[in-house]
């Protein structure tokens, strides 16, 4: 006879948790991108090719988790969210490790030299994707509370709250890109190798950014669509 498994039943994993889980890596991804960027600002490589050790790593255990969340989400499972809604979420959220992963390993391709003025303007694109994740991060750990409250109304406007900041905060991040493009194009006796990477990290940051938004979104679908 075929029976439901309910989530209680299975708490002791609890994809919820898990879930949490894997976006507190997407703050440490960005955590550990701003020490690779001072480090090559220093002109320290050895410790941004450390570091990009670091982040792969953190990434391979995220991908343990994303993996285990999909082996264990069965449709036998009954959950208080839509499964599908549930491994959309978490398919946009791994999006956000994954842009890091990239930046991780470009960071590496050239030892870039820039003006001073130009690492500071990308310690403020990685100062806005840092508040952008902890923003997320702090929605994503309501859930366990959503889910302790069955999803009251109250637990669910204040756990949504948080979308239309991530989305400004997404904005502003555009911002801050399109000022750096405007500087990087009008840098004058600068390698043009040096000018295109930096560009393409600028894109691949905004990237970041996006995927944080996109994850925001989906969150509200999938704790509004239940």
């Amino acid at each position: 006879m075929k029976f439901f498994r309910s989530v209680g039943e299975v708490f002791g994993y609890s994809p919820f948790r898990s879930l949490a889980q894997h976006a507190r890596m997407c703050g440490w991804a960005v955590g550990l991108l701003e020490q690779q960027f001072e480090a090559l600002r220093k002109g320290n490589y050895d410790e941004v090719e450390e570091l990009r050790e670091e982040i792969d790593e953190l990434e391979h255990h995220a991908d343990q988790i994303k993996e285990e969340i999909r082996g264990k989400v069965t449709k036998s499972l009954m959950l208080p969210v839509d499964r599908h809604d549930l491994l959309e979420f978490l398919k946009v959220q791994d999006d956000i490790l994954n842009n890091c992963e990239h930046v991780g390993h470009m960071v590496t391709f050239r030892k870039v030299r820039a003006p001073e003025d130009v690492w500071e303007e990308f310690s403020v694109l990685l100062s806005k994707l840092m508040e952008i994740v902890n923003n997320y991060e702090e929605m994503v750990e309501r859930i366990t509370q959503l889910v302790e409250t069955s999803f009251s109304k109250k637990e669910v406007n204040r756990a949504l709250e948080y979308v239309p900041i991530i989305e400004q905060l997404e904005h502003e991040c555009d911002l801050v890109q399109i000022g750096l493009h405007t500087k990087l194009f009008n840098l004058e006796n600068a390698d043009p190798l040096d000018i295109h990477l930096m560009v393409t990290w600028v894109v691949h940051l905004g990237y970041v950014a996006n995927a944080a938004s996109r994850a925001s979104d989906r969150f509200r679908i999938m704790v509004l669509g239940r």
